[in-house]
């Protein structure tokens, strides 16, 4: 007697069982096949994702060479030739690199000559005026660069670059699309292995949950990548974009210095002269208003671009607050109430004072400005530690320890996309007229300038807090730099100073005001011209040199002047900062140093000063 005739239906479940053994090893195979093919559009997603890195990174080199390039033509700083020659001799690496990736691709290839032949364009630019400048021509590789011959084969390798970026977006966009129905497919046949595996036993059941739970870690690991990949690739963005118009900024600075010196200067010495008639000096102290209103303007933007020259000292944040209270609540009216919440055991700050009482000025306004009914500004300091994990949310952030000073105003707040664009220059949401744009990227280029960090925290009607990461100081605290009493321009009698400057007008109006204030002078328009006076005129005391000249900076004019006399003082003046007496935006500490635009009464002081060292 069989089985089957035993047992009812023992038959049918005896086919039932064979029957789900047979959907267990179909949908078992379709699930591997199925995993193969996912995995191998994963890579391909991978690979994608490596030519977009090194064609963005061959873009940003050339970009790089560009830049330094340009910063050698302006400064001869041997650091920008070396940083210009290690960019070009990266290029052909990454270039071999983007074409091994794409070479099974020829529409890809064809992309990659088309960029290679825009780099070699521009890197002939690039050594053309580099060897107009090695010979000897800096002018015409100046004028080259001021005529912009490099902008065209600059942007025909952008758009090279571009055009292989987007070829790339779109096949990483089919990838994961073919990487995500691969996925739908497989949790397809995994649920069929599940189902299967529940008419069999509980054990099957347990292994196809482990590979759905596997599946799942990977695939949020893979997002977690991208989006890692996504947050960099911004980051990147923003910081070529603030270098570059960081790099502009700096190079337009001195021209404009040495424009409005010329101007300020002889409006000033004007005004002097018609100090007795009220009706014309009030024509000249409009203009002069105006040209100190540029002047402070050009100084925003070396602030914003991080060349200015900081003289950062151990301060007490706490004693910085507590004087600045009043002159706050004078300035920002009845109607905001100020609180001071001051930490105990403050670190000092090593930063340049005036420039953060500067900082703290504009942000109050700024504050005063969100809260048009009135409302509360707290004023907050505290010791503070940025470790490793918030680094890494930020490249420009370095762990470590600072000295926190937060602003926090009642006002109207910022939405997400305001808040994002709030440093950048010139950007504002006030009215025509009701503000530059500049006050908050000015406060972002000073702390970044001297080492620390700026975070915005705000939500629309909930206020804003702005928090300033002062960077921490070992040294003691120093006392407060006091009053400064005004200097007498009188001055000592038969005191020569011998000033240099190659700007003829600058020069003139600097050599008429040291004749105003009775000193007597020579002056030279180089350095050569400078030190054959100083050995035939043993009399001169004060040498006072421009810093930015050609064929012989400032700094190598006064080390060689002190060769021939030691006991000479020297005063530099310059209008643009990155130079040969500013290393970091700190100014080296034996430099003392006059900046352009002055007035009469600001050059009396510098000089006394130097003369007085």
């Amino acid at each position: 007697m069989r089985l089957y005739d035993v047992v009812p239906g023992a038959k049918r479940l005896a086919v039932a069982i064979v029957a789900s053994f047979g959907l267990l090893l179909v949908a078992g195979a379709a699930a591997i096949v199925l995993a193969n093919q996912a995995a191998d559009a994963e890579r391909r997603v991978t690979h994608t994702l490596e030519v977009r890195r090194v064609n963005q990174a061959l873009f940003v080199r050339v970009q790089g060479a560009t830049l330094t390039e340009r910063g050698y033509l302006i400064t001869e700083d041997p650091r920008y030739l070396a940083a210009f020659e290690a960019a070009k001799a990266d290029i052909p690496r990454l270039e071999a690199r983007l074409r091994d990736l794409t070479q099974d691709n020829p529409a890809a290839q064809q992309q990659i000559a088309v960029l290679h032949r825009a780099i070699l364009t521009q890197l002939g630019e690039l050594d053309r005026t580099l060897n107009l400048l090695r010979g000897g021509r800096r002018d015409e590789a100046v004028a080259a660069v001021r005529a912009h011959v490099h902008l065209n084969p600059m942007e025909d390798v952008r758009a090279a670059a571009v055009a292989i970026e987007d070829r790339e977006v779109s096949l990483l966009a089919g990838r994961e699309a073919r990487v995500t129905a691969k996925r739908t497919m497989l949790v397809g046949a995994i649920a069929v292995c599940l189902l299967a595996a529940m008419v069999l036993a509980l054990f099957v059941m347990r292994v196809g949950r482990r590979s759905v739970t596997e599946l799942t870690q990977r695939s949020a690991a893979l997002a977690d990548a991208m989006q890692r990949q996504a947050v960099s690739e911004g980051q990147l963005r923003q910081l070529q974009k603030m270098e570059a118009i960081g790099q502009l900024t700096g190079g337009l600075a001195h021209d404009f210095n040495n424009m409005l010196a010329i101007i300020i200067g002889n409006l000033d010495m004007l005004a002097r002269r018609l100090a007795d008639d009220a009706a014309q000096r009030r024509y000249v102290d409009r203009a002069l208003e105006g040209a100190q209103r540029a002047a402070q303007l050009t100084q925003s933007l070396l602030a914003f671009s991080r060349q200015q020259p900081l003289a950062p000292a151990s301060l007490d944040a706490n004693r910085i607050v507590a004087e600045m209270s009043q002159i706050l609540r004078s300035t920002l009216g009845e109607q905001i109430t100020i609180e001071t919440v001051l930490g105990g055991g403050l670190w000092p700050a090593l930063i340049d004072q005036s420039q953060l009482e500067s900082a703290v000025l504009n942000l109050a306004l700024n504050a005063r400005d969100a809260m048009p009914q009135g409302g509360r500004l707290t004023i907050e300091t505290a010791n503070a530690f940025l470790d490793e994990a918030y680094a890494r949310s930020d490249p420009s952030v370095t762990p470590g320890q600072y000295v926190l000073l937060a602003l926090t105003d009642t006002g109207v707040g910022m939405p997400p996309g305001v808040v994002e664009k709030a440093f950048d220059p010139f950007f504002t949401t006030k009215g025509p007229g009701l503000g530059t744009g500049l006050g908050l990227s000015q406060v972002h280029g000073f702390v970044k300038q001297s080492g620390g960090h700026v975070k915005i925290y705000s939500e629309p009607g909930a206020g804003t807090t702005l928090k300033l990461y002062l960077p921490r100081s070992f040294a003691p605290a120093g006392a407060s730099n006091g009053s400064v009493e005004p200097v007498p321009e009188q001055a000592p009698a038969e005191t020569w100073v011998l000033l240099v400057e190659d700007e003829t007008g600058v020069r003139e109006f600097a050599n008429n005001a040291l004749r105003d204030l009775g000193y007597r002078t020579l002056e030279a328009s180089d350095g050569r011209t400078a030190l054959e006076l100083l050995q035939t005129h043993p009399e001169i005391e004060l040498l006072i040199t421009d810093v930015v000249m050609p064929k012989m900076t400032g700094r190598q004019l006064s080390e060689q002047a002190l060769k021939l006399r030691p006991d000479l003082k020297v005063l530099f003046m310059t209008g643009y900062t990155r130079n040969a007496i500013v290393h970091n935006g700190v100014l080296d500490p034996d430099a003392r140093l006059l900046t352009k635009p002055f007035t009469l009464s600001h050059l009396a002081s510098k000089v006394r000063e130097a003369l007085g060292a």
